[in-house]
């Protein structure tokens, strides 16, 4: 028995020592950008104090687009972006179920900004960063969740294993530490390399991310995008003389699909018919040719035309700047960004709001929103 309690014990500080090391390890300090959580409390009180009559959604398609205070200078209307870099619709459909309708804010109009078929792709950018955000989003079980990205069934073997598993990812969870010592490791590796300097290791990052910023590669390239190799998607590899990217996700769907164990999208149009809010979904223009067009393939173009018929259907608003022939190559930095320049931007806000007014504008009140 002395034996036998040696070794539980031995077992219990082999166990308990690396999990209170991981705890100790799992945190969001010298993180930044996605691989951060989501400050859900502190969301919620921007929003309430911001009080916005129209909420856009998105990511760096919607900010690199339009800010608030110009969008708000150019409509009239009290508006606020929740934006989040390579957020997608599994994050998008959180942060309404669970940031701003838990608030005390009810806009009249929730605009999503999106490329191509990024509303049913359910499982796009659900890792590989997001995790933390994804977690601190999902306060509670969420049975839509697991209706879509859920494993549909779990054989009666597996299930000892699957269970076993989890428990170890709560002991060790190895998806929240991975962030941490990738950082930990750049920060050594910037710190070994600044010989004959004395920068410190944020220097060197941001030395280094300009120096392999698109800006000094190739910026005709648009982002998370990859040519599949149908012939389908190789009859958009060309315009006039030009090569370019097809905007053919290669792991994406390639078909639209309404059912709600496909996607998101279902789940977010009933949050908003419940709560009686006008949802209007704007497809941005991705990255031109030379001669200004960006043309859909008939891959995408079907796409697109049961995309609408769905929406339309359910009550939804449709815009889509993908035909405007005044969103200019000039206007494009890397991918499909916007460039930040104060002409550019002016222009792409007049643009966008002379798109939209005449689609939104009728489901916004007043045009001043609640303080004219």
């Amino acid at each position: 028995m002395r034996s036998f309690g040696q070794f539980i014990a031995a077992a219990i500080v082999a166990l308990a020592l690396p999990a209170w090391l991981c705890r100790l390890w799992n945190t969001d300090e010298g993180l930044e950008g996605a691989d951060k959580g989501y400050d859900v409390a502190r969301t919620i009180a921007e929003l309430e104090k911001e009080d916005p009559d129209w909420v856009l959604i998105g990511n760096s398609m919607l900010y690199t687009r339009l800010s608030e205070d110009r969008l708000r200078t150019v409509s009239g209307i009290q508006a606020s972006l929740l934006a989040r870099g390579r957020s997608q619709s599994a994050m998008w459909w959180l942060c309404v179920k669970n940031v701003l309708l838990r608030s005390k804010v009810r806009p009249e109009l929730i605009t999503v900004f999106f490329r191509d078929t990024d509303l049913t792709w359910a499982d796009f950018r659900v890792d590989g960063g997001n995790e933390r955000a994804i977690e601190d989003l999902k306060i509670e079980p969420e049975p839509e969740w697991e209706m879509v990205l859920g494993r549909r069934a779990v054989a009666a073997g597996d299930a000892l294993t699957d269970r076993l598993s989890a428990s170890l990812q709560q002991l060790f969870p190895a998806e929240k530490l991975r962030p941490v010592a990738q950082r930990q490791v750049q920060e050594r590796a910037f710190r070994a390399t600044r010989l004959g300097t004395k920068a410190n290791s944020s220097v060197r990052r941001a030395e280094l991310n300009d120096r392999f910023s698109l800006a000094h590669l190739r910026s005709d390239l648009g982002l998370d995008a990859a040519p599949r190799s149908s012939d389908q998607s190789a009859e958009l590899a060309k315009v006039g003389n030009e090569t370019i990217d097809t905007g053919f996700y290669e792991d994406g769907p390639s078909a639209f699909e309404a059912s709600p164990e496909a996607s998101f999208l279902p789940h977010l149009v009933a949050l908003a018919k419940a709560n009686q809010i006008k949802l209007h979904f704007h497809r941005v223009k991705r990255r031109p040719a030379s001669n200004h067009t960006r043309p859909d393939g008939p891959v995408i173009a079907a796409y697109m035309r049961d995309l609408r018929t769905y929406l339309e259907s359910n009550g939804c608003l449709l815009t889509d700047e993908s035909v405007d022939p005044l969103l200019t190559l000039d206007m494009y930095v890397d991918g499909d960004h916007v460039s930040s320049k104060e002409e550019i931007q002016r222009r792409y806000h007049e643009l966008f709001w002379g798109r939209v007014s005449p689609v939104v504008a009728p489901h916004l009140g007043s045009m001043g929103g609640k303080d004219s």
